[in-house]
C-alpha cells in the first residue's frame, strides 16, 4: 500500500466518493484536525464509512455532512427524525457511538 502524505489525504478526503484507511490518517490526525476545523468552521468528525478485513476506512466531515449521511443510512430526511421514534432512536445511537476527530488525538 502506498504511503499517503498530508496533501494526498486532503485531496482524497475532498473527493466525496473516496474513503481513506484509518491507518493512513493516524500519523496526521492533529494536522488534519487543525486544517478541517479551520476549513469547515467547526470541529470535524471522523466518520467511519467501511470496515473490511480488520481495516477501517473513514472520511473527515462537518457536522452537517455527518447528519446528512446518517439520515441517508437510516433512510429518512433530517426533518423527519423528531417525529419518528424509530428514526430518532437510530440517529441517537449512531451519534452517541461517533467521535469527533479531536478525540482520536493523543496529547
Amino acid at each position: 500500500m502506498k504511503t499517503l502524505n498530508l496533501n494526498d489525504i486532503i485531496k482524497l478526503n475532498n473527493d466525496k466518493t473516496t474513503s481513506i484507511s484509518y491507518e493512513s490518517l493516524q500519523p496526521y490526525l492533529k494536522s488534519l484536525n487543525v486544517y478541517y476545523k479551520y476549513t469547515l468552521g467547526c470541529d470535524p468528525i471522523l466518520m467511519v464509512t467501511d470496515v473490511m478485513n480488520a481495516c477501517s476506512y473513514a472520511k473527515i466531515v462537518s457536522v452537517n455532512e455527518f447528519n446528512e449521511s446518517v439520515c441517508d443510512y437510516i433512510g429518512c430526511e433530517l426533518h423527519e427524525i423528531q417525529n419518528n421514534d424509530e428514526y430518532l432512536n437510530q440517529f441517537e445511537t449512531i451519534c452517541f457511538n461517533s467521535k469527533m476527530l479531536k478525540d482520536f488525538i493523543n496529547n
